[in-house]
């Protein structure tokens, strides 16, 4: 798409176009790259301007929390309660770097006359999902900044209002161009940014075989590459777990952002002691969860795009065509100028299942029993999409030393409370390079230069 041209901005609420946005050109690119090596050389060393950028970001989110939470609902579907939820947690990122910076050691004197110091790694380019339109771009952005690395942030096109919103913000509060907005959805010029010298460093979130081709193009140019890729993340259910407890939490989790994240749950195997009576739970919470825009009193808010809903139909279809037993009403393709709502559907799988292979990013959940803990905890050690993992069980510290072969970046053992701003996330194999939350995620942009004095 050419700069000369707007996008539409179609909610998911009613399939309506209600805005556009116009994208950068490739001038607006070239100039943001320009600001980066007076950036870079300004925060070198200088904690107390990084605090300042972040205290910022922070002021600029809590004046503009009402217009970013409307766009939020209206732009990518969430629900009011988790838009307002997110302004939160994104606040958290920045508020959390802002402390370490309080904390962390930058140099350290090793021996007599030497030193080894901490720096950040140079320009950054983020390149965050419409998921998290407010809470992906912070969790980038304030571990960049604690580094000493300014930043250009791509976010995606479809939550670019709330990102140019939020950008609005953070310049009204302060914010200068350590901290840029890219707006664009051409791969070409995201390439040609990329590329540049001025950036030594690019975080993305996505899929895994865009992160691939990202990673490539890193080593190919000598920068490196920060990934959280897909999760097909599994949820397991054992013969003492508390059956209420588990149903419980595994819909919270799923129908949060109508589950379109990479941590969300999307297949279930339950011990076959319970299974039963766990798979009729289930199937009762599911037919009394209310599906519709989320900007009304709904359990469950829509996908996206019609384009991602279409797609999850079509899964059904294809599993059910491979023999899965479809537990729930049939799915239908979104009409036009409806919502893009996909109800919460369940499929009771079979061992070599479409689902072990696909990430159900949406409302969709597989489900099967299991007989051999053992074979279970084998077949787990061998995911390649390992990013989170949820247990279930009476005898949680039974369980935990069985685990030392599940290498999944985050477990949950009777919570789906996972993820938060000061611990890490991120993923083994397929589901990505390094890590995000935390000092963790601010040593990803941080390198160090030894220095001896001699006499």
């Amino acid at each position: 798409m050419g700069a000369d041209m707007t996008s539409a901005v179609v909610s998911p609420n009613d399939g309506r176009t209600f805005a556009h946005w116009r994208p950068d050109a490739p001038a607006d690119a070239e100039q943001q790259l320009q600001h980066l090596a007076p950036k870079r050389r300004g925060l070198a060393g200088n904690c107390q301007l990084r605090r300042q950028i972040l205290a910022g970001c922070i002021g600029g989110l809590q004046s503009a929390r009402s217009e970013l939470a409307t766009l939020v609902v209206r732009e990518v579907g969430k629900k009011p309660g988790e838009a307002d939820a997110e302004i939160d947690y994104a606040i958290s990122f920045l508020d959390h770097c802002r402390v370490l910076l309080d904390s962390v050691e930058f140099e350290q004197t090793v021996a007599p006359g030497r030193s080894v110091t901490d720096v950040g790694l140079g320009g950054a380019f983020l390149i965050c999902p419409f998921n998290d339109p407010v809470a992906g771009l912070t969790r980038k952005i304030a571990p960049a900044i604690a580094a000493g690395c300014p930043v250009i942030v791509k976010p995606s096109s479809l939550a670019m209002l709330c990102a140019r919103a939020m950008f609005r913000a953070f310049r009204q509060a302060g914010v200068g161009n350590e901290v840029q907005l890219l707006a664009t959805g051409d791969p070409e010029l995201a390439g040609r940014v990329l590329r540049h010298d001025e950036i030594d460093i690019v975080s993305f979130t996505g899929s895994t075989n865009v992160g691939r081709e990202l990673a490539t193009a890193c080593a190919a140019s000598g920068k490196k590459a920060v990934t959280e890729l897909g999760g097909n993340c599994p949820f397991t259910v054992f013969s003492d777990a508390n059956v209420n407890h588990a149903v419980r939490d595994l819909l919270e989790r799923k129908l949060k952002a109508a589950g379109q994240a990479c941590s969300s749950v999307n297949r279930v195997f339950v011990e076959e002691g319970i299974y039963l009576a766990f798979r009729e739970r289930l199937l009762e919470c599911v037919e009394a969860v209310t599906a519709g825009p989320s900007d009304l009193d709904v359990d469950l808010g829509p996908v996206r795009t019609r384009e991602a809903t279409d797609a999850l139909v079509d899964v059904v279809f294809r599993v059910r065509d491979d023999g899965e037993r479809l537990l729930t009403p049939e799915p239908q393709k979104v009409r036009n100028d409806s919502p893009f709502v996909f109800p919460l559907t369940v499929v009771e799988s079979n061992d070599n299942s479409f689902f072990d292979r696909y990430e159900t990013f949406g409302p969709l959940l597989s489900i099967r029993p299991f007989s051999r803990r053992e074979e279970l905890l084998a077949r787990l050690s061998r995911e390649r999409h390992a990013l989170a993992a949820y247990f279930y069980t009476g005898a949680p510290d039974s369980l935990q030393p069985h685990l030392g072969g599940i290498r999944f970046g985050s477990i949950g053992i009777n919570s789906t409370a996972i993820q938060g701003a000061a611990v890490p996330t991120g993923g083994f194999r397929d589901a990505g390079i390094g890590r995000e939350g935390g000092i963790w995620g601010m040593r990803e942009f941080l390198t160090t230069v030894n220095c001896m004095l001699g006499t």
